[in-house]
């Protein structure tokens, strides 16, 4: 009977464990683009444009992710047979925010190109919901995982500076809500 050193043994349970947590976090990291993409998709139930930007003049509802993609196929797939007031939503890949006048929501990733604060600071002026996943450089909503769950907060003063405004009910899910400055004036 060969005994093997016991060191090997415990390498390979290591090298293993190793492996099924790499793996368990793909699985979650798939799940959480998933669960992300699906919300970009509902959000647009929850919000109203301002005039023109909000009309039926235009034949789709596009959402767009600006920068470095990271849904790919996945954010095509949640969006198959959706649609806003009668309007198919449509995924537009853009690679910088200058080409997003005619998005509804953007998912603002940045690139090495145009990080997320600069995309930002170019859609100011445009009503288009921004949607981010960065706590520096957050978006009017901006996903975050909490205990391994999506969560979001909202800035709705920034919503209301370019003319949309959120529904209550998506504003009662978020984490936190910067609200609105009250437009009531002082005597």
């Amino acid at each position: 009977m060969e005994l093997k050193p016991i060191g090997v043994g415990r390498a390979a349970c290591a090298a293993v464990a190793a492996l099924l947590c790499q793996a368990t976090a793909e699985a979650q990291g798939a799940a959480n683009l998933a669960a992300e993409a699906d919300d970009l998709c509902k959000l647009a139930a929850f919000v109203d444009w301002p005039g023109a930007a909000g009309a039926a003049q235009v034949s789709t509802f596009d959402l767009c992710v600006i920068g470095d993609d990271p849904f790919g196929a996945v954010l095509d797939h949640a969006v198959v047979g959706q649609s806003v007031a009668g309007r198919p939503i449509v995924v537009r890949r853009l690679a910088a925010a200058e080409q997003a006048t005619s998005c509804r929501i953007a998912f603002v990733a940045g690139s090495a190109t145009q990080p997320v604060k600069a995309a930002l600071l170019l859609l100011h002026g445009v009503p288009v919901l921004t949607v981010t996943h960065s706590a520096d450089s957050p978006g009017m909503v901006d996903f975050l995982l909490d205990q391994n769950q999506l969560r979001f907060r909202i800035d709705d003063q920034a919503a209301a500076d370019e003319g949309l405004s959120i529904s209550s009910k998506l504003l009662g899910l978020a984490v936190s809500v910067t609200p609105r400055k009250s437009s009531a004036a002082s005597p």
